[in-house]
């Protein structure tokens, strides 16, 4: 009995030691197999320990802009306004790290001197920066270079072309994007643009929705939070940059001595004979009708000192007329001076286009029209009594009929320029206007209406060219040619007029 529990206990012993030794070596085998883990890759599986990232230096770009006048640098300003002769301020962000970035587009002068401003992606050639300074912050190894630009908004004949694709069809302020460059190289990227704006706005308020949600408690989340609002609102500063294409208090001034040139000679046009033909009959308000020679004159001359001031205004140039403007002034000129010299010859006529109303014609259009009404039918009556008079003539007194039909061509004369009257007095005043400068003895004249026609679609053209181009427009010969022979045209059919007087 003794023998059989001592050999179980021995078999059980037996069994156990053979477990351990098969289970012994596969657990060393094991160990010897598996790699020691790095220090960040278990710091990066260890729970509720976050990852620390390298430090990487900041983008190369153009962060804040603004205007540099006598105190200084305005800074900390949402929205920069600046126009041509200003001087103007510029931060890029690691510049020397960009300049390195460029490798083979590099250009052989890559020095700060060597930099142009760019607005709106256009590179404004010879405009350097006059100034330099450059601001560094953060600890190494990662440090920001802030380097400051000092450029002066000149218009030179390097920049000519620049300019202006900047200020075609101008208005007074236009939103523009700034950054800085080297000449046939290209620019650096600019923090200014519209969609970064909104993309830091996106950033801003994702950091703003997610303080919400930090616990009051956690210090170093709300802190960091905080700060990383503070940057963006930074980076939102002097983030609108606006070109002032046309400045107000100098357009102000301009455009009040031209309108008031402009008025003076429209109130010396309705009353006195500055633009009016003395050689022609009188209107049945008693004036001489305006002269579409000297009416032409006077609108390319308005046309072109508006034009000229205007761009004077926008580029600063004096120097813009051109060849096609002085053969524009010329041709009016010629005409109005031709059409002269040809009334000069004829006599002055005393009488009017039609006998002159016996009613006072400087009372309002309105009441001189009830009165011509009246007149016209005062008069219908007399006719119509003059023809029923003619009945009762005999036939053989020829003297009475005579009378009787002499009474009657006077009377039916009188009612025809009553009715010219009445119409003429019935029209606006713009009609009145048109009729005296297309019409020549009552009569619309075709020749009259070609160069009118002419005259308006160049002075169309004109505003639109410089409107968009900013220079005054260059007329070909044969258009040129075209409205000299109109002009010629409007002289030339003066002509018979005069002999038959």
């Amino acid at each position: 009995m003794k023998q059989e529990h001592l050999s179980q206990c021995l078999s059980l012993m037996v069994g156990f030691c053979a477990t351990l030794a098969l289970q012994f070596p596969s657990e060393l085998l094991g160990a010897e197999q598996t790699p020691v883990p790095s220090a960040m890759p278990a710091a990066t599986g260890a729970v509720g320990i976050s990852p620390t990232p390298s430090p990487t230096p900041e983008r190369p770009s153009v962060r804040w802009v603004g205007v540099r006048d006598s105190n200084g640098e305005k800074r900390n300003e949402d929205k920069a306004y600046a126009g041509r002769g200003d001087e103007i301020w510029v931060d890029v962000i690691n510049f020397e790290e960009w300049v390195r970035s460029l490798g083979d587009k590099k250009p052989p002068n890559h020095e700060e001197k060597d930099l142009i401003l760019y607005l709106n992606h256009v590179p404004l050639k010879g405009v350097h920066p006059f100034y330099w300074y450059e601001t560094t912050w953060g600890d190494p190894p990662v440090q920001t270079t802030d380097t400051t630009f000092g450029f002066s908004l000149v218009r030179n004949e390097k920049s000519k072309e620049g300019w202006s694709h900047l200020l075609n069809k101008p208005g007074f302020n236009r939103k523009v994007i700034v950054s800085v460059g080297f000449e046939d190289s290209e620019e650096i990227h600019s923090q200014l643009s519209p969609d970064e704006r909104k993309r830091t706005t996106a950033e801003l308020d994702k950091l703003q929705t997610e303080r919400a949600r930090i616990s009051p408690s956690d210090k170093h989340a709300v802190e960091e939070n905080e700060r990383k609002q503070q940057v963006e609102k930074e980076r939102l500063l002097d983030q609108e940059f606006y070109l002032t294409i046309i400045p107000k208090f100098s357009t102000a001034i301009g455009l009040t001595v031209i309108l008031g040139a402009l008025i003076a000679f429209v109130a010396l046009a309705r009353y006195t004979h500055i633009i009016r033909d003395p050689a022609a009959p009188r209107r049945p308000d008693g004036k001489r009708p305006y002269s579409l020679a000297r009416g032409q004159m006077a609108f390319w001359f308005f046309l072109v000192i508006a034009s000229y001031f205007f761009l004077w205004i926008v580029t600063g140039d004096m120097d813009t007329l051109n060849v096609s403007v002085l053969t524009l002034i010329g041709i009016s000129a010629g005409t109005a001076l031709g059409s002269a010299f040809i009334d000069a010859s004829k006599p002055i006529p005393v009488a009017s286009s039609g006998n002159q109303p016996i009613v006072d014609v400087t009372r309002p259009h309105n009441e001189v029209l009830a009165e011509l009404t009246q007149l016209r039918a005062d008069t219908q009556k007399e006719l119509e009594a003059l023809q029923k008079a003619r009945t009762l003539i005999s036939p053989s007194d020829k003297q009475a009929l005579d009378d009787n039909e002499r009474q009657q061509n006077e009377v039916r004369e009188r009612l025809a320029n009553y009715r010219w009257q009445s119409a003429y007095f019935a029209w606006p005043i713009w009609k009145g206007v048109m009729y005296d400068l297309l019409a020549e003895n009552n009569v619309i004249s075709f020749h009259r209406f070609q160069i009118f026609v002419w005259t308006l679609i160049l002075g169309i053209m004109f505003v639109v060219n410089v409107y968009g181009e900013l220079a005054m427009p260059e007329f070909s010969a044969t258009l040129l040619g075209l409205l000299g022979i109109s002009a010629g045209t409007y002289v030339g059919f003066k002509l018979p007029e005069t002999k038959a007087q």
